[in-house]
C-alpha cells in the first residue's frame, strides 16, 4: 500500500531537483572550461545577468534570515529556502567569479528591481512577532520578491548564453516551486492554523 505523499514533499523535491541541477552545471561549466579570467570569458551581458541573480539571491537569503528570527514557529521554513539562495550565490560564484566580485549589497539601488530585500519582512525586523497579521504579511512578501526573482532568472535565461542559461534556467524553476510553497503556508495561516502546527501541511 502506498503511502500518500505530502504536496510539501513535493514541491521541495522540485525545488531540491532544480538546485542540484543548477549546481550540477556550475560544477561542468567550471570543470571542462576553467575560465581564465574573472568573467569565465561570458559576453559582458551574461556577466551582468549573473550579477543581478546573485544580487537577488543576497538579498532573499537575508530576507529569510530576518524572516526565522521574527517567526521561530516558521523557521523550519525560511532555513532551508536561505540555505537554498545561499548555494545558488556560492553556484553562480564559482560559475562566474565576477559576479561575485562586482555585486552591490543587497538592497543597493541599481538597474535590478529586486535587489533589495522585502519590504514587509525588512518593516518588521524589530523581534518576535506571532501574530497571524505579521506571519503572513511576511509570507506574502516573501512570496512576492520570491516570484520577481524566479521571473527575472527565466528572462535572463532566455537572453544569455548557453554556458549561463541552464542556471539560471534552473533557479527559475527553483523559485517557481518556492512560490508555490509560500503559498501553501500563507494559505494556512490565512484560515487561522496555529503556528504550532503549520509545519503540516498536506
Amino acid at each position: 500500500m502506498r503511502t500518500p505523499v505530502s504536496r510539501r514533499r513535493i514541491l521541495l523535491g522540485i525545488g531540491g531537483l532544480a538546485l542540484a541541477d543548477t549546481i550540477g552545471v556550475a560544477g561542468c561549466a567550471t570543470t571542462v572550461s576553467p575560465p581564465t579570467e574573472t568573467n569565465g570569458g561570458l559576453p559582458a551581458g551574461d556577466t551582468a545577468a549573473a550579477r543581478d541573480a546573485v544580487v537577488r539571491a543576497t538579498a532573499l537569503a537575508a530576507a529569510y534570515r530576518t524572516a526565522a528570527g521574527r517567526h521561530p514557529s516558521l523557521r523550519f521554513l525560511f532555513d532551508p529556502l536561505r540555505a537554498h539562495h545561499e548555494v545558488a550565490m556560492s553556484a553562480l560564484g564559482a560559475q562566474v567569479p565576477a559576479a561575485v566580485a562586482t555585486s552591490p549589497p543587497a538592497g543597493t539601488t541599481g538597474s535590478n528591481p529586486t535587489a533589495s530585500a522585502p519590504a514587509g519582512v525588512a518593516a518588521t525586523a524589530g523581534g518576535v512577532d506571532e501574530s497571524p497579521t505579521a506571519r503572513a504579511a511576511t509570507l506574502a512578501s516573501l512570496r512576492a520578491t520570491e516570484s520577481r526573482a524566479s521571473a527575472a532568472a527565466r528572462t535572463d535565461s532566455l537572453r544569455v548564453s548557453g554556458l549561463l542559461a541552464p542556471s539560471l534556467a534552473s533557479l527559475h524553476a527553483a523559485g517557481v516551486a518556492q512560490v508555490e510553497l509560500l503559498d501553501l503556508y500563507l494559505a494556512q495561516v490565512n484560515s487561522g492554523r496555529p503556528a504550532a502546527t503549520a509545519g503540516s501541511v498536506g
